[in-house]
């Protein structure tokens, strides 16, 4: 199946209907430019692959490894385009992309939901734990993917990435901006790993794009109403 996301072209066959549905919201049906290469994803992953890492996650179903596989293979084989996964939560408020990242449990995805609930129609989660960041025209731009982790909330969309803001969980609100040799490790921590030396330029080199366009904040929180609000006012001006 052709599948577009990301301003990436995409062929994309998977197994199992839980990846299936998810990448038919991007099926793409129309003509594709001569020069644009068409990212071939997951073409040589078979059943067995997928037992055989079961065996070292048995809790996990083969439709869920498949889904796994194919996220990291993409993500992977973007890096050479000035683009990377972010693990967070990015929600586009007004025109602009908000991308919020934790340690797996920590609540990134439990924050974005304070915003939809109390900011309402002026909140869209484009992607709600892969969304990809694009380096282009001198912006960072954030894009929904179908990679979207256990709430499935993704949109075809995109924004210019205004801020990062990764999030610590605590009793009291603060949040604070902080600086490029503080966000390097942050958002090294929060990609994909197990690059060879070429594909771990690659990410580097966008870490750093990324550091030098994008405001970045750590905010330490409760789940609360008052920590969205928090953070909303920090960072948008309205």
């Amino acid at each position: 199946m052709i599948c577009k996301f990301a301003g990436f072209y995409c062929n994309i066959n998977p197994l199992y209907d839980y990846t299936l549905s998810m990448i038919e919201k991007f099926r793409y049906e129309g003509d594709i430019p001569a020069d644009v290469e068409i990212i071939q994803v997951g073409k040589n992953f078979t059943v067995e692959d997928y037992k055989k890492y079961q065996k070292t996650q048995p809790h996990l179903e083969l439709d869920e490894i498949e889904h796994m596989f194919l996220a990291e293979d993409f993500f992977k084989r973007i890096l050479k385009y000035n683009s990377i996964m972010l693990h967070s939560s990015a929600l586009k408020y007004n025109g602009k992309c908000y991308l919020f990242s934790a340690k797996s449990g920590v609540g990134k995805s439990t924050h974005t939901c304070l915003w939809e609930k109390i900011y309402g129609d002026k909140v869209k989660v484009i992607n709600d734990d892969k969304p990809i960041l694009k380096y282009e025209n001198n912006k960072i731009v954030a894009y929904g993917t179908p990679f979207a982790g256990g709430t499935h909330k993704f949109l075809d969309e995109s924004g210019q990435v205004d801020s990062i803001i990764f999030i610590n969980r605590s009793e009291n609100n603060s949040i604070k901006e902080i600086s490029i040799k503080e966000s390097i490790p942050l958002i090294f921590g929060e990609t994909i790993k197990k690059l060879g030396v070429e594909k771990m330029n690659y990410a580097l080199d966008m870490i750093d794009k990324i550091c030098r366009n994008v405001r970045i904040y750590q905010l330490n929180c409760n789940m609360e109403d008052s920590a969205a609000i928090l953070a909303h006012d920090t960072l948008i001006k309205e």
